[in-house]
């Protein structure tokens, strides 16, 4: 295996025990790293000035940050509901509980806001091909919640986009307990059938959607699949309701991070002829939900560049991953060195009326300016992706012997 620093041509040291190394020379480690770090410095100090290559909407359900306010940017996406870890007073077991999403919207520094339509949150168990427990709202249902939360919250002017109430095939739910796996192709059948009809029913309600919201809202009309021919199936039937504004939406893709051996060559199956399909429909917008993952995201903007097409996506995790795991930047900016910030005495001021209002310098290293920070940074290189990642923009090698078997299971 050639060593990670793009200039290095030579062999990876090999390791007796433990993993592998990335590199072939503690020098090209080190060399690495002040790159990475150059990276960060230079998205520090620019700002976009030009169309995002890659439109970030921050994923958000929090009121504060680690006891600051929030600061995700001007386009943010909101589901309606979050499932919940709850403990059971007499037996001590943890059942997942859904609870409305709380968010505090300040319109200073958001602008824009996609409306997901919470059916991430909301199980379907399957056996045999069989419902035996569904919790799956109707379509109805499901467009009110996406309205009420937006009028609970007093973001509904704001309000960009709604997000159609798929069915996902990347969620297995067992005895109420959700897992991240794939559907088996033949019961993703359902679920390609549900997304088709939860389209073409938000497609009719459009009337009825910019009239309560009093301007006009786009509909983000997702998509679902297991394998090239479903998938690509799903898309053609979608762009047959969809709108010059409408933009099209890539569901099914966010356990990319978590098994990536296998999703990338799935995506390298898929994509290409879902996007044949919206490139002849005339599809000018794509919204990749929840993926974060440099090497799928510059797939999906080599695609997006052959059709004259934009992308967008969205995740939380740039939000949490700093104060939750740890974890900070994303491709050629990561930093393995990075130290988990925790909260702060300064952190935890609160007003003279009750209010929180921590008294953090700037630069502080707390959890919550971390969590804004990144977010930032976040924004700005997805912005600028084909400048930060130019290696990425490009196809990806598709699998040699025909379809990839999916991890798989059979609900």
């Amino acid at each position: 295996m050639k060593c990670a620093l793009p200039e290095c041509f030579n062999i990876i040291k090999q390791s007796l025990t433990g993993r592998p190394g990335k590199y072939c020379s503690d020098a090209c480690k080190q060399k690495d790293y002040r790159i990475r770090q150059k990276t960060v410095t230079k998205l520090s100090n620019r700002g976009v000035t030009k169309l995002p290559d890659i439109q970030f909407y921050c994923g958000l359900n929090e009121k504060y940050w680690n006891y600051h306010a929030v600061s995700p940017g001007t386009h943010v996406c909101i589901a309606p509901v979050t499932s919940i870890h709850v403990e059971e007073k007499k037996t001590g077991e943890k059942r997942r509980k859904l609870v409305k999403t709380q968010v505090l919207i300040d319109e200073k520094k958001i602008k824009h806001i996609l409306v997901d339509s919470g059916a991430f949150s909301d199980g379907i168990e399957l056996k045999d091909g069989q419902i035996v427990r569904n919790h799956r709202l109707s379509f109805d249902h499901a467009l009110q919640r996406q309205i009420a939360h937006a009028y609970d919250f007093r973001y509904a002017h704001l309000v960009e986009s709604l997000v159609s109430y798929d069915l996902l095939i990347d969620e297995v739910w067992q005895d109420g307990e959700r897992s991240k796996q794939r559907w088996s192709v033949d019961a993703a059948e359902f679920a390609v059938e549900e997304t088709i009809k939860a389209a073409q029913y938000l497609s009719r309600e459009r009337r009825q959607i910019d009239r309560v919201f009093g301007h006009h809202v786009r509909l983000v009309l997702s998509a679902q699949g297991v394998e090239a021919e479903q998938y690509a199936r799903c898309a053609a039937e979608i762009v047959k309701v969809m709108q010059s504004d409408d933009i099209f939406g890539l569901g099914g893709w966010c356990i990319t991070g978590l098994i990536r051996h296998v999703m990338l060559p799935a995506a390298a199956s898929i994509l290409p002829g879902v996007f044949e399909v919206l490139g002849k429909a005339g599809v000018k917008r794509v919204h990749v939900f929840g993926v974060i993952l440099p090497k799928l995201l510059g797939f999906l903007l080599y695609l997006c560049d052959l059709y004259g097409i934009r992308l967008s996506t969205d995740s939380a995790g740039p939000a949490t991953e700093p104060a939750r795991n740890g974890n900070w930047g994303y491709g050629s900016w990561t930093n393995p060195k990075y130290k988990k910030p925790f909260s702060l005495e300064s952190c935890r001021v609160i007003d003279e009326d009750g209010n929180k209002a921590p008294t953090c310098a700037p630069g502080t290293h707390c959890a919550g300016l971390e969590r804004i920070r990144h977010v930032a940074l976040t924004h700005e290189y997805l912005a600028n992706f084909r400048e930060c990642e130019p290696s990425l923009v490009v196809s990806l090698k598709t699998p040699e012997f025909g379809q990839l078997p999916l991890m798989e299971v059979a609900v």
